[in-house]
């Protein structure tokens, strides 16, 4: 069995794509041929991950920039308006924008600090497959959640993240449920810790 790695002519859509995990990713896929939509909350950290992008293309494709925060309702409908506008369709959406705070339960803000990494692990999440799912349709698309083994392996104080890790690989398993019959197919990946900016910000909060 051979598994084909030509994205040619695909579009991807790659949330949190501005840096770590989700940069390296949009690259890959650009140089395997896709079209690349890359977004972030930063927009010269958004157009160094497209020119990254653009030089891996075998044809030099341009990537889409789109500065948005998945946590804004706005900024979703206009990223995927802005995609499809672009490119007329969507054959992959990968949601992996997150954020990680170290917690205690003791944390007079720990309510604040829950509502911040579920509106960003995992409404967002959810709001995005929704906005996404009628044009995954037409293309028999695929949906990838980038989860965490903090979703099944607890990781000491780090209530909020792990909790929202575990809603999204069960999310993820109710909507490939549903989708399938239509084509789509939903998946998560599990991830171990990455030397990223994610994981430094993350300590760093913890330390402030």
């Amino acid at each position: 069995m051979t598994t084909s790695r030509d994205f040619t002519g695909k579009v991807v859509l790659i949330t949190g794509s501005s840096g770590g995990i989700g940069a390296v990713t949009a690259v890959e896929f650009a140089r395997l041929g896709a079209q690349v939509v890359v977004t972030g909350r930063r927009k010269d950290r958004v157009s160094a991950v497209a020119k990254q992008c653009a030089e891996a293309s075998p044809t030099g494709a341009k990537a889409l920039e789109v500065v948005a925060d998945v946590t804004n309702d706005d900024d979703c409908r206009r990223l995927v308006s802005d995609t499809i506008k672009t490119f007329k369709k969507l054959d992959i959406l990968i949601n992996n924008a997150g954020r990680g705070i170290v917690e205690s339960i003791w944390d007079e803000d720990i309510l604040d600090k829950y509502e911040l990494i579920m509106n960003t692990n995992l409404r967002s999440v959810v709001r995005l497959t929704h906005l996404c799912v009628e044009h995954l349709e037409k293309t028999k698309g695929n949906i990838v959640n980038v989860s965490s083994i903090g979703a099944f392996k607890p990781r000491g104080p780090c209530y909020s993240y792990s909790m929202s890790k575990a809603a999204m690989d069960m999310f993820t398993k109710c909507v490939a449920l549903e989708l399938g019959p239509k084509g789509i197919r939903a998946n998560t990946i599990n991830p171990g810790s990455v030397k990223t900016e994610f994981i430094e910000n993350t300590l760093n909060v913890s330390k402030a």
